[in-house]
This record gives structure tokens, sequence and C-alpha cells, in this order.
């Protein structure tokens, strides 16, 4: 009965401390605690819970709830750093796209023979499509008026009012990470009617 008394009470500690440190983590405690600060106040949790339960619990076991305690907010800190620079190169990759997308759109109202030049920088790790979806290109031009991007493996499809093509008007047109200098240029497809936004790379880095 006294080994299981100790396994319920450090059970309990260690199932509490996880819990603050996601809940500072997701929330930002108080506005102003940042997950480094939350990661100390959960040890000094930890440790008052342990300091209370000292009477009760030896001490190597009490070192191995803390070892593994440790593993584990290693672990969560791992996976919550890898989420927030996801994060940060969606936004990055977005940002670059936010680009084209605003010229598109311009270039589209003015109609055919309207171009213009710009650079976008693609994060690493990410890939940006303009005509189609990721994966499904063979679907042009019925898919002509999306974008997608993709990061670490991850992709978001966006819908948009002008329909891309490559510069051959016969399929979107895909862009991988670093730098490129793209020229878009207005077309009207002789078959569909149909008003598209030609993109085609003039140089990259």
């Amino acid at each position: 009965m006294f080994l299981v008394k100790v396994i319920f009470l450090y059970t309990n500690c260690v199932i509490f401390v996880i819990i603050n440190y996601l809940v500072f983590l997701q929330s930002g405690f108080l506005g102003g605690i940042t997950a480094g600060k939350a990661r100390v106040l959960a040890c000094q949790i930890a440790c008052q819970i342990g300091a209370e339960e000292s009477a009760v619990c030896g001490l190597p076991f009490r070192l191995t709830v803390t070892g593994t305690l440790f593993a584990v907010l290693l672990l969560i800190s791992s996976v919550s750093v890898s989420g927030f620079l996801e994060g940060v190169e969606e936004r990055e990759t977005m940002g670059e796209v936010s680009k084209v997308i605003a010229a598109a759109e311009q270039l589209s109202i003015r109609g055919e023979g309207s171009e213009l030049a710009l650079e976008i920088n693609v994060p690493q790790r990410a890939s940006v499509i303009f005509g189609a979806l990721p994966g499904q290109e063979g679907n042009w031009p019925e898919d002509a008026d999306n974008y997608g991007i993709t990061v670490e493996g991850k992709s978001k499809i966006y819908p948009e009012a002008a329909s891309f093509s490559n510069s051959e008007l016969n399929g979107p047109v895909s862009f991988g990470p670093g730098r490129h200098r793209l020229l878009l240029i207005t077309k009207i497809d002789s078959e569909s009617g149909r008003l598209f936004v030609l993109i085609s790379e003039t140089g990259a880095d």
C-alpha cells in the first residue's frame, strides 16, 4: 500500500506540472510569462511538491521521477519550438506569395498585355504553386484560379480571382526555396477566352 501511495502521489505531481506547463506555453500566463519562464516555474512547482512529500518518498525515487519529468518537459519544449518555427515559415511564405497575388489581381483588372516584374524569396522547407492544388498539377486549367503553399510537407490551398499559368499557357507554375525574379504577363486563351496571368522566372538565387 505504501508503494501504491508513493506512485499515486508522484504520478499526480508529474501530471500537474505538465498540464501547467502546457497552459503557460499556449496562453502566456498573466500575459508576460514566456516559454522559458514557464519552464522555470514548472520546475519550482515540482520542487515544492517534492519537498512537501519528502517525508513519504525516498531520495532515489524522487530523483528518478525528477529525471523523467525533465525528459517530458524537454520533449514538450522541442515540439513547441518546432511548431513555432513552422508557423513562422508559413507566415513568411504567405508574405512572399501575397506579392504575386496582389500583382496578379492588378494585372487582371488592366486586361491583356499588362506586365509586371517582381521578386519573391521562398523560405527554406517551403514551396509555392500557382494555378493548381499541391500534388494535383494535372487538373490545370480547372484549378487555375487557385494557389497553394507547402511548409514542412503540410499544404494549404487558397482560391483566387485571377487565373494562373506558366509562360507556355499549358499548366501551373511552382517555385521552391530561394530567391526568384518573376515576370507576370496577362494573356487571353484563344480557345476558352479566359484571361490568364502567365508567370515566368527570369532569374533565381
